[in-house]
């Protein structure tokens, strides 16, 4: 039990707890997570700092394969038993299915743009582009679900 109104108070804003699941899959980069989550680096930023400040994960470094070594964040015991109950919940595929929501908002607006827009418009490769990096980026998050649902099984 968290008897803590502080972390309970942090785990309710913007993203705490989505990264709080992430790195309970295990040690994560702050980059991972920005490219993962979809959160600007100030956002990541601020809730590593904060969660680390309240006990939730600690920082590492961990050797890369480049031989490099790089800050990792992993959860403490108290990270683990925050981690246990969104597991019962499910809480990584709901965050997930609420990516993927943002990102179907996302292309129905840049199409409604592409309908509304001359295209001899300058802008109108800006609004492609986008979407090509939005189907690309549905790729990579479904090709790392498929492999971490293996992992899971295994």
């Amino acid at each position: 039990m968290i008897d803590d109104k502080q972390i309970i108070d942090f785990l309710q804003r913007k993203g705490a707890l989505e990264i709080l699941v992430a790195i309970g899959k295990g040690p994560k980069r702050h980059t991972d997570l920005r490219e993962k989550l979809f959160m600007s680096s100030s956002t990541v930023h601020d809730r590593l700092t904060t969660g680390m400040q309240l006990g939730l994960w600690e920082q590492s470094l961990q050797k890369q394969s480049s031989g490099t070594s790089a800050k990792v964040y992993e959860l403490t015991d108290l990270g683990l038993e925050i981690w246990d109950a969104a597991k019962k919940e499910d809480l990584r595929r709901y965050h997930m299915a609420r990516r993927d929501a943002v990102r179907q908002v996302r292309n129905a607006e840049n199409a409604v743009l592409r309908e509304v827009s001359p295209q001899d418009a300058e802008w109108w490769d800006e609004i492609d582009s986008e979407i090509e990096i939005e189907e690309f980026e549905m790729q990579k998050r479904l090709d790392e679900y498929f492999t971490e649902e293996e992992e899971e099984k295994d």
